[in-house]
């Protein structure tokens, strides 16, 4: 019973370990939208037998992440201009319900989890580290800001859907934030959403996260579209 057990949880933890190395490596770009995913060489990248990594492509085409094509097998599922304006549009659509909803019902817990938040994304935004695993640092930390906000919201529904949203919005973030490290103050943004929801100023906060997520939008859009020229341009 005890050997089952273990062998039990042993393939949980592969099985989660295969999925957030994966999901890492297309979220970051490491691996390319559109590159195949050959069993033999996810083995040689991760050291990892073949069971967890299906679980773990299974995972990822059931998040969009991976696509699979017929007998040609699995694909890192592509970046494309339409993809980033609808889930940019619709995560900004639950994102201010879920602010309006949370904003008037937050208490001094809810405010000392939004402080705290900000000041830990503030530390990674206003320094200069670019080195490995910076961004995903920032992810990290952005998530948790942004999760915090609405952590106060009073619908299940709104706060699941929000949360689907945000991770299907992580591949554009990180886009962005490579392309606009250097001509967008993201920090000043942050501190200005927090204000406002400090402030209980619903309307301000609407306001502000609007801009924030299309800025983003525009900037995924323009990078994806510019790069399927390229790649037109390349071929013709």
């Amino acid at each position: 019973m005890l050997d089952k057990a273990h062998t039990q949880e042993t393939a949980r933890t592969g099985g989660e370990k295969a999925y957030l190395r994966l999901r890492e490596d297309i979220v970051s770009g490491a691996l390319a939208p559109g590159q195949k995913l050959k069993i033999e060489m996810l083995k040689d990248r991760y050291a990892m037998s073949v069971g967890p990594l299906r679980e773990a492509m299974s995972r990822l085409t059931s998040e969009y992440l991976i696509e699979q094509s017929g007998q040609r097998g699995f694909f890192v599922a592509p970046l494309t201009a339409r993809d980033a304006r609808e889930i940019g549009e619709l995560r900004l659509l639950v994102e201010i319900e879920a602010l309006q909803r949370s904003i008037p019902n937050g208490d001094t817990a809810w405010e000392e989890k939004v402080i705290t938040t900000f000041f830990r994304l503030g530390q990674v935004e206003t320094s200069d580290d670019t080195g490995p695993g910076a961004l995903a640092r920032w992810e990290q930390l952005n998530e948790a800001f942004h999760n915090a906000l609405v952590s106060a919201c009073d619908s299940g529904w709104v706060v699941r859907i929000r949360q689907g949203m945000f991770q299907h919005h992580e591949r554009y973030r990180r886009l962005s934030r490579i392309k606009t490290r250097f001509d967008r103050d993201i920090h000043a943004e942050h501190k200005a959403l927090m204000t406002a929801a400090l402030d209980r100023d619903v309307e301000e906060a609407e306001r502000v996260i609007r801009i924030h997520i299309e800025r983003t939008t525009e900037a995924v859009t323009n990078a994806v579209a510019r790069r399927q020229e390229e790649e037109v341009a390349a071929e013709g």
